[in-house]
């Protein structure tokens, strides 16, 4: 699924163009940001040795990608040192820039040989993280809450004006790249949550996986034979459900907003991610002022071993609280 949507072709040493167009998510009219920003982190790797593996990406979105339409992606090889490697790469539709990511890559052939010393250490965790079976399935909870409560969220958009506006919605839980577990709060929090007494809340907990696919690709593809390629899948995930999650911490109902689009994203790998094992994420909102908004979220796996550190600041606008409350 993510080996063929994500695939490049290259068109020389330091240009690449998507194999395919990208997709819109539900709801929306440009190219999914996570496509972006994994095929820019793939063309990065794709100029490197076997030996350097992605340690940083910083990234901006300039104008909404268009769906219908491949995307150019040409990398500056900013430096090649004997542990790291800096890329810049920009992608294009149209000649025009689209997107900039600034990529560092590590030599991991050379840090995994370096010789053990006694070094400051530390790795966060999250003890106190929710178990998997205490969670739902996102197509269930997704019926159960949106579905089931369509005549409120047509208050909130008059587009919603059938079930059959939420069919791409549960395709996408049910069959598409990425795999969910929420919390029963998740689409509705001010529900559970008296918002006299917590109006903000401080953290979201759920699980994500890249659905591993029913159908092989040929083994020979550089996406299947690549290790490196968990970290582009990995990247992909992490713009799905992390800004759309804004209205959980403040007591409203999802997909609430009347505009969101994300401005800039980072990710920092800790180590390569296993991703079609379900990763615990934990989000925080540490700031919302004035339609920009941040979020954080820290990636964990099996073991609770942290895998990635990612931010996403956003511009959404929402009407007043009250407002939302009063409609929905």
């Amino acid at each position: 699924m993510l080996p063929r949507l994500l695939a490049l072709v290259r068109v020389s040493e330091t240009k690449f163009v998507s194999a395919v167009p990208g997709q819109a998510p539900p709801g929306a009219r440009a190219t999914f940001g996570g496509t972006i920003v994994a095929q820019s982190l793939w063309a990065a790797i794709k100029t490197t040795a076997s030996a350097f593996e992605p340690a940083s990406l910083q990234c901006y979105f300039l104008v909404g990608g268009d769906p219908k339409e491949r995307i150019v992606y040409e990398v500056d090889l900013l430096r090649d040192g004997r542990n790291f490697a800096h890329r810049q790469v920009r992608a294009y539709q149209f000649k025009k820039v689209i997107y900039v990511a600034t990529i560092m890559l590590y030599n991991a052939e050379a840090s995994n040989s370096a010789p053990s010393t006694d070094s400051v250490r530390h790795l966060s965790n999250v003890p106190d993280f929710p178990d998997l079976k205490q969670m739902v399935p996102a197509a269930q909870l997704f019926r159960s809450d949106v579905v089931e409560n369509l005549n409120r969220y047509r208050n909130l958009h008059k587009s919603w004006n059938g079930i059959k506006v939420l069919d791409p919605f549960i395709e996408r839980f049910e069959s598409g790249a990425v795999e969910y577990r929420f919390p029963k709060d998740l689409f509705n929090s001010g529900e559970y949550h008296d918002k006299n007494q917590q109006p903000h809340l401080s953290h979201l907990d759920y699980y994500q996986r890249v659905r591993r696919p029913l159908s092989t690709s040929r083994k020979s593809d550089e996406e299947i034979s690549d290790p490196r390629f968990q970290y582009v899948e990995f990247a992909y995930l992490t713009d799905a459900y992390l800004l759309l999650c804004l209205p959980y911490f403040h007591l409203l109902p999802l997909y609430c907003h009347k505009f969101s689009v994300s401005l800039d994203h980072t990710i920092h790998f800790h180590k390569r991610p296993s991703v079609n094992e379900w990763m615990a994420l934990r989000v925080t909102n540490p700031r919302s002022d004035k339609s920009r908004h941040l979020v954080r979220g820290e990636y964990f796996d099996n073991n609770r071993e942290p895998v990635a550190s990612v931010t996403q600041e956003g511009l959404v606008v929402y009407e007043s609280p009250s407002n939302i409350r009063a409609r929905f």
